[in-house]
């Protein structure tokens, strides 16, 4: 609950407190001692950018995991309710002379996939060299994005407004040790300078009846209309909260059902075309991700309204989750979660609407209920250990057994997750830990007895405070949790917990299969220890050599993406590169 009224107390003021924040962040700045040929220093497009974190010190900042999934995925950075996770500081050069141009103050979002380092940054003001003009520094509003696929390749997105109401201007290349290649054609499309459109995921089920509304579509069995805040027809267009462009933007989401960082409403019909019947309006709070151009949302009911003299019964029902992900050509994955009725059970369906007849999915993505809260011991079951007397939920992973609580020396338990952000049935979010203006607040607590050893043999040792995040992946599960706090029992100490900051993470794939990571942190200066093991019914397989590079335990760093990031290189024909 606390977080929720600290949440709520943000989203009023967030907009003042960014402004200020930004204004001070970039006024500060003495920037004497950085350079267009520092350490740091990379070149994309008009400008070279040296990062510093502080006046006359070159360098990125490290940016704080906000979720994490390791070693597949870890996001840090965005933007939650108009406040920035994650500001960056740079001065800008001219590439050819050197020239100082002046300094930006930007936005930054940093991905982790399978330890490869996306970091987008998006410019949110400047202050020009003495003497210059704005004009000369990137426009704000401007996003560059590198992701750095290893080996001198990376793939290099920019996405420049355009001026008095022209397009946005989009770019993507792929540089690469033998020249670049240009992507334009395949993701200059996609415009990360501008908000998410939820109503581009619902285009090929539009109703098609210009007297209900020209973005109307159908779906579930209803008719629904968006409505902005004016009264007007359309959908808000709604701000991302982590991008890592062209293949990934998220933006909307929801805490605890209580705080909506993307609400809609929609005016519902019965039917469709024009036997619709008007039996009122909902309140909803949206999720939008935008995955390599293509548009999903999902759309959870949070409040209705009946026509005058209608019934509530003949609206969605509180609580109903509707998903739509836009294929193209007319393809669509529709997804819908009903909340059961007097205790009843959920009622999940999937359908692959095409242009030539729809495809029941329900055999495959029925059991995702997007519905109900994210359940974190689901990705435990293959590590469960017997004979721990009235521990049925405990689990092992390594020489550590944990038992979950639901509050401090409280009942046996994981306490379930209130999704963050959803796209059913392929991804939902829930927990994580956003660090907003040097607070960072645990959305997902779990307590936690621990246990030396595995079995009847097992000792209590104390008990530990984690934060989770939950991910589900296409209905697998993944939860890892950081220790946040450990409180040893009477006779034992701290040594014998899990040390404050370790990270552990298991991957349920299915059948007895479980890819456990864990990462402690060195004492006295030593290197972290990072552990990666595929745990099946047929033994244990070691993959440390694999990901014992991903370490969990510290921040992201994002000048790990721009080790490539040069002046323009002589382009190259894509299919050539190719060999077609």
């Amino acid at each position: 609950m606390h977080h929720r009224l600290i949440l709520a107390g943000l989203a009023a003021t967030g907009g003042l407190v960014t402004t200020a924040f930004l204004q001070v962040a970039v006024a500060a700045a003495d920037v004497s001692d950085v350079s267009a040929t520092g350490a740091d220093a990379f070149t994309i497009g008009d400008f070279t950018f040296d990062p510093f974190t502080s006046p006359g010190v070159e360098g990125f900042a490290p940016v704080d995991p906000l979720s994490g999934a390791a070693p597949l995925l870890t996001l840090g950075g965005g933007t939650a309710l108009g406040i920035p996770l994650a500001t960056q500081d740079f001065e800008v050069f001219d590439p050819t002379s050197g020239t100082e141009l002046g300094s930006i103050d930007t936005n930054e979002t940093v991905a982790s996939l399978f330890g490869l380092t996306n970091a987008e940054f998006t410019v949110t003001s400047d202050t020009a060299a003495a003497g210059g003009s704005d004009s000369a520094l990137p426009t704000v509003g401007s996003v560059y994005d590198e992701f750095n696929l290893g080996n001198g390749f990376e793939n290099l997105y920019t996405d420049i407004p355009g001026a008095a109401g022209a397009n946005d201007t989009v770019t993507d290349t792929l540089v690469t040790p033998f020249g670049n290649v240009n992507l334009d054609s395949l993701f200059g499309g996609i415009d990360a300078a501008a908000p998410l459109s939820p109503g581009d995921a619902f285009t090929g089920l539009e109703a098609g009846d210009s007297s209900i509304g020209a973005d109307a579509f159908t779906i579930g069995g209803f008719t629904l209309d968006p409505t902005l805040a004016s009264g007007a027809e359309g959908f808000t267009p709604v701000t991302p909260l982590a991008t890592s462009p062209p293949l990934l933007e998220i933006g909307g989401g929801q805490l605890d059902g209580a705080i909506n960082f993307a609400p809609q409403s929609f005016d519902v019909y019965s039917g469709t075309g024009t036997s619709a019947t008007d039996v009122g309006s909902i309140a909803t709070g949206e999720d939008v991700t935008d995955l390599f151009g293509f548009t999903n949302t999902e759309i959870n009911v949070t409040g209705v309204t009946p026509a005058d003299g209608g019934d509530a019964a003949a609206l969605p029902t509180v609580g109903s989750v509707y998903d739509a992900f836009n294929l193209g050509n007319g393809i669509e994955n529709v997804y819908t979660a009903i909340p059961g009725t007097a205790g009843g059970s959920d009622t999940v369906t999937d359908t692959l609407v095409t242009p030539f007849g729809n495809i029941n999915l329900d055999s495959l993505f029925g059991n995702i209920d997007a519905a109900a809260p994210l359940q974190p011991g689901d990705a435990f079951t293959g590590l469960e250990t017997a004979d721990i007397s009235g521990a049925p939920d405990a689990f092992s992973i390594g020489s550590t057994t944990f038992d979950p609580t639901l509050t401090a020396g409280g009942a046996e338990g994981f306490t379930p997750v209130d999704q963050l952000i959803g796209a059913p049935p392929l991804l939902e979010i829930g927990g994580g830990t956003p660090n907003i203006l040097g607070t960072t607040l645990g959305l997902a607590p779990q307590d936690f007895n621990i246990y030396d050893g595995s079995g009847a043999s097992a000792t209590e040792v104390g008990s530990i405070t984690a934060n989770e995040d939950i991910t589900d992946l296409l209905g697998l599960t993944n939860t890892e949790f950081t220790v946040t706090d450990v409180t040893p029992a009477a006779d034992a100490s701290a040594s014998d917990l899990p040390t404050v900051g370790s990270v552990f993470d298991a991957f349920n794939i299915g059948d007895g299969i479980e890819n456990v990571y864990t990462a402690i942190p060195g004492v006295d200066g030593a290197a972290d220890t990072v552990t990666d093991t595929l745990v099946t019914p047929l033994g244990n397989l070691d993959l440390s050599s694999l990901f014992g590079g991903i370490d969990a335990v510290s921040a992201l760093d994002p000048g790990a993406a721009f080790d490539a990031a040069t002046a323009a290189a002589s382009a190259i024909d894509p299919l050539a590169f190719l060999g077609l």
